[in-house]
């Protein structure tokens, strides 16, 4: 079933007002997608806390190669029929786990860190999950480096 305009607008109007009980957050962007918050300083265990009591839903976590070896990690919620993304920062290639308070967060977490070399602080269970052995942490990075990718 498809939103009207009307109720997207307030859900937007409900999305924003929610978030700005989350440290670090910034204005949220309705786009054709879903809604966006980019907040690089934002406080991901208050967000996974805050998320879970809405009864919103991790569908996702997407790492991408970020500028100065960071890493851009972007969370993917359900919430009813709205998706709600938010991306934020590594700071000195770590972030903290937010898996103590979203079990689902596990395994999303544990692939960021072994294909782009994020450290998730917290996380219960740190263990490389599918980079075979022969690869550094981080592959994703730079796939040229390990003499296997396509340049």
């Amino acid at each position: 079933m498809s939103e009207t305009p009307d109720r997207l607008q307030q859900i937007a109007v409900d999305w924003e007002a929610l978030v700005r009980q989350i440290p670090g957050a910034t204005p949220v962007e309705h786009r054709h997608d879903g809604f966006w918050m980019t907040a690089p300083g934002l406080d991901v265990v208050a967000m996974a806390e805050l998320m879970r009591r809405v009864d919103a839903r991790l569908s996702a976590i997407t790492g991408l190669a970020a500028e100065h070896g960071e890493t851009a990690v972007i969370y993917h919620y359900c919430l009813g029929a709205a998706m709600v993304n938010i991306r934020t920062t590594t700071r000195d290639g770590a972030i903290r786990s937010i898996t103590p308070a979203t079990r689902t967060a596990d395994w999303s977490e544990r692939e960021i860190g072994d294909l782009y070399k994020v450290s998730f602080i917290g996380h219960p269970n740190p263990g490389r999950l599918l980079r075979p052995p022969s690869l550094s942490p981080g592959f994703f990075r730079d796939p040229r480096r390990e003499g296997g990718g396509r340049g």
